[in-house]
């Protein structure tokens, strides 16, 4: 009962307006019906309150405010049609009428977000709304319901800058609105503010200290910028609200994992699993500290418990593969990432470059140098200009002595976009050594081993040239300082000094 008087008088101030625009010839019964319908609406009576407002239309000599409150009302009924056109009578009698353009931006903002409306009709309605709205804060230039109206519309319109500067004015003229901060601030975030982001979600949580989403993008913010000790304080004081919210205890667990605050991390971890003890989030960061502090058999039972409770989590693979690559269960690994190039549908192609060159080196390191070539390939068509594939396949074509004119031109093209890379450099002079052209392969490896001095294989390639340049001194000490750099073939450099001497 109490809201509905409350409504009643707000009601009636909305039309002293009306009563004071009344002439003496004007009929007394007209302010009754327009009071009556007040009173009805407050009760929610809404058809008996649209019969009062058009009988005091019909005995007003200035119904302009009259049009404008039936408006409202019909907006209030869902009839959107009747509201408009009411609201068009009203500014019939006034173009001025705030409260007019007001509806009318309601309306056409109500049509922008109907689930019925086509995309082309949709941002029709947004302009029309936008247009309405700007109307009133050229008249109302303190309506604050106008300008939070205005900054969603141009979202919906992809009109950003202007619609962080309406939020930005909302906030101005409601400087105690949380909603108003976390709109601003959440919109800033998102256009890569962080600075000002989180100077006006820290205002969120100044103003309302149980803000739920306000912690997330305070969070976010943080984490977006590396402040994680900031991060991993925030989200304690979020717990402080919200006991056991398990996405805080989450994001709390994970920034104590890159804080490298293990024990403390696993620990909060552990508040996760006390709650849902298959929760997919707190398994994959458990793994990760598992694997970070050389805990391999927990680790990788964490892996498999998580893939098994959440098979479909894409993270959650492609960390196992990390995993599986570093423990060199190079098979395990590649089911992994044929898992990931099946299941992730239609990635981006920095992501889809990425799976098909693990592929290929995993490949190639077995030995199966057919799939390498297909993946690195693959690769190559997500990537044409990555140096590192361009090279991985050249070299490997090169090492295997198949297509050696195509496999020169994939390294060339690596070092036109990285001159200086020793590694590129080592391959060009292989592929020259390979081709028996020894002028060209002694400047490329020896320019290889100025920028890789104590590399292994650079110095082993530099040991073949020169044995093959009847050089055998410069051969052996080439092949010395290969074992020296810890070669991953030592036995067969060993040979190859052997026979120099024998010779």
């Amino acid at each position: 009962m109490a809201k509905k008087i409350i409504l009643f008088y707000f009601f009636i101030s909305s039309l002293c307006s009306f009563a004071l625009a009344q002439h003496e010839g004007s009929k007394a019964d007209s302010y009754y019906h327009v009071l009556r319908g007040a009173q009805l609406r407050a009760e929610g009576q809404f058809g008996k309150a649209e019969s009062e407002y058009l009988k005091a239309i019909q005995q007003s000599s200035y119904p302009e405010d009259i049009f404008s409150t039936l408006a409202e009302l019909y907006f209030e009924m869902w009839k959107w049609g009747k509201s408009e056109d009411s609201a068009q009578k009203a500014l019939a009698c006034n173009p001025d009428n705030v409260q007019a353009h007001e509806i009318l931006g309601k309306i056409y903002l109500a049509r922008t977000l109907s689930a019925r409306t086509n995309e082309t009709t949709k941002y029709d309605f947004a302009r029309r709304a936008k247009e309405e709205y700007i109307k009133v804060i050229s008249l109302d230039l303190k309506n604050e319901e106008a300008y939070y109206s205005l900054a969603r519309i141009c979202l919906i319109l992809s009109q950003f800058e202007e619609a962080e500067q309406y939020y930005f004015r909302y906030t101005e003229i409601n400087p105690f609105s949380d909603t108003g901060f976390l709109n601003l601030g959440e919109l800033q975030l998102e256009r890569g503010k962080l600075e000002e982001a989180q100077k006006n979600l820290q205002k969120v949580l100044s103003i309302n200290s149980r803000n739920y989403k306000g912690y997330l993008l305070l969070g976010k913010s943080y984490e977006l910028n590396n402040f994680w000790e900031d991060a991993a304080s925030l989200y304690e004081k979020a717990l402080e609200h919200f006991s056991q919210d398990i996405l805080f205890l989450n994001r709390l667990g994970f920034s104590h994992y890159i804080l490298k605050n293990y024990e403390k991390a696993l620990s909060v971890l552990e508040d996760v699993f006390q709650v849902e003890s298959s929760n997919s989030q707190a398994l994959l960061t458990k793994a990760k500290v598992l694997h970070e502090t050389k805990k391999l058999e927990e680790a990788e039972k964490a892996y498999r418990r998580l893939i098994e409770v959440d098979e479909d989590n894409l993270e959650a693979h492609l960390s196992f593969a990390f995993f599986l690559e570093e423990k060199r269960d190079y098979k395990g690994a590649i089911s992994e990432y044929e898992f990931l190039i099946e299941k992730d549908a239609n990635p981006p192609s920095k992501r889809s470059f990425f799976y098909s060159f693990r592929l290929g080196i995993l490949y190639e390191r077995q030995k199966k140098h057919l799939s390498a070539e297909k993946y690195l390939r693959k690769s190559l068509e997500s990537n044409p200009n990555s140096p590192e594939a361009l090279n991985y396949l050249g070299y490997m074509l090169v090492e295997n002595d198949k297509k050696i004119e195509e496999a020169l031109e994939f390294i060339k093209k690596a070092l036109t976009i990285d001159p200086e890379n020793g590694a590129y450099l080592d391959s060009l002079g292989w592929a020259y050594f390979k081709q028996k052209d020894y002028t060209k392969a002694e400047f490329y490896l020896n320019k290889a081993v100025d920028k890789l001095q104590n590399d292994s294989v650079i110095n082993d390639h530099l040991g073949d040239l020169y044995f093959q340049l009847k050089e055998r001194n410069k051969a052996i000490k080439y092949w010395k300082k290969a074992l020296e750099s810890n070669i991953e073939y030592k036995d067969r450099v060993k040979k190859k000094i052997e026979r120099a001497l024998r010779e």
